[in-house]
């Protein structure tokens, strides 16, 4: 017997497409898992001696299939980047044509059964933004081949965890727009939506290699595009008349949480719908439908800023005569972190401080000359400054 909490599933960038490399693997945390082959038969139509059927015939073999996961800053970028294909730029994600295939696999412990599906491709990533929860993300997989075994071993090689555990909710989208004007309780509030990238790609089946399974996966139109359902309004009656012209719109929000965000952007897309009804006690809403066209949309991935540890000024002490200079220097922990400061001085008439560090003794006495970071207000350190006549 066998528990689904005991199925262990991983994935890894192929460098070749359908070869599995080495190690490490990345875990996949994931609400379902759906990538697995589908064995296609053919009715044998020859009569024997009896009317009694001859069977079938296996034809082809297809891998593919639907992961479903929550949303998570980083767990899905390598996912995103092959649905676009092509990899990301800094933190800017675009369309190209680049193949970028994996090795995904899966680990029933408790019974020692494995499969793997090799030079999978994503078709689809689907988004699905609610109301009242979590944000959840269907991912539709294609691959080259499928291997499996139950010799009590996996497939998958220590495997590393997702670096970022939260996950996004309804309350962490923001920057809500369409054509430019932020959508909220004033306009045309935003009941759901949801944004799928879709590349309608084909199989395509190479005789002579010996195997049932697809030669190639071929992506063919990128067609961006889904639903949202707004409160009616006269903001949203515009949108839905631009289907009457034919005008095109813009569509653009933000996910974002403690780990990071993405920002995603939609710059032209069509819309349609139908004209909206509702009873005594319902609320009035409009769905409109969708699709991005000619201009290729863009995610820009927003790292959090690093945590400050601390700020430590050198030297410690200072000692001047009046009318003296010297520099302070302040670095922030750890490696990474913003090292903007503001300074300040205890006692401006006896010895000031530039907004580079740079004091200024003034008349005789002592102050203290402190760094404050500017990302994090309760990280500071001091220099003591004793100034003689």
């Amino acid at each position: 017997m066998s528990s689904g909490a005991k199925r262990s599933t991983a994935w890894i960038r192929e460098v070749t497409p359908g070869i599995t490399p080495p190690g490490p693997w990345n875990v996949l945390t994931r609400v379902s898992f759906g990538l697995v082959p589908t064995y296609n038969t053919e009715e044998n139509n020859e009569v024997g001696e009896t009317r009694m059927s001859q069977g079938t015939a296996q034809t082809t073999v297809d891998v593919g299939g639907d992961i479903e996961t929550k949303f998570r800053y980083g767990a899905l970028d390598e996912f995103l980047a092959s649905c676009f294909g092509a990899n990301w730029v800094g933190n800017t994600l675009t369309m190209g044509n680049e193949r970028i295939s994996f090795s995904i696999a899966a680990y029933d412990a408790d019974v020692g059964i494995a499969g793997i599906a090799r030079g999978a491709q994503v078709d689809t990533i689907n988004i699905e933004v609610p109301n009242d929860n979590e944000i959840s993300v269907t991912t539709t997989f294609m691959a080259t081949s499928w291997q499996d075994k139950a010799d009590n071993t996996s497939f998958i090689v220590s495997p590393a965890p997702e670096a970022n555990q939260r996950r996004y909710g309804f309350k962490d989208v923001t920057g809500l727009k369409i054509n430019g004007v932020q959508l909220g309780d004033d306009n045309a509030c935003v009941d759901t939506f949801n944004l799928q990238f879709a590349n309608n790609s084909q199989t395509q089946r190479c005789i002579g290699n010996g195997n049932p399974f697809a030669g190639n996966i071929i992506q063919t139109t990128f067609v961006p595009g889904g639903s949202i359902t707004l409160s009616w309004s006269k903001t949203a009656y515009q949108y839905w008349k631009a289907q009457q012209t034919g005008d095109s719109l813009s569509f653009e929000f933000t996910l974002s949480n403690a780990d990071g965000g993405y920002t995603f952007l939609i710059p032209e897309m069509e819309v349609s719908g139908d004209w909206p009804d509702g009873g005594a006690t319902d609320i009035v809403q409009v769905e409109l439908n969708y699709t991005a066209r000619r201009v290729p949309p863009t995610i820009t991935r927003l790292p959090a800023p690093i945590v400050v540890a601390a700020v430590e000024v050198t030297p410690a002490t200072l000692s001047l005569a009046v009318d003296e200079t010297a520099d302070l220097e302040a670095v922030v922990t750890p490696v990474g972190a913003s090292q903007l400061v503001t300074w300040t001085t205890s006692a401006p008439t006896i010895a000031s401080v530039s907004a580079t560090g740079l004091v200024t003794s003034l008349a005789a006495g002592t102050a203290t000359i402190t760094a404050t970071s500017a990302a994090d207000g309760t990280k500071t350190d001091t220099c003591a400054v004793t100034v003689t006549a």
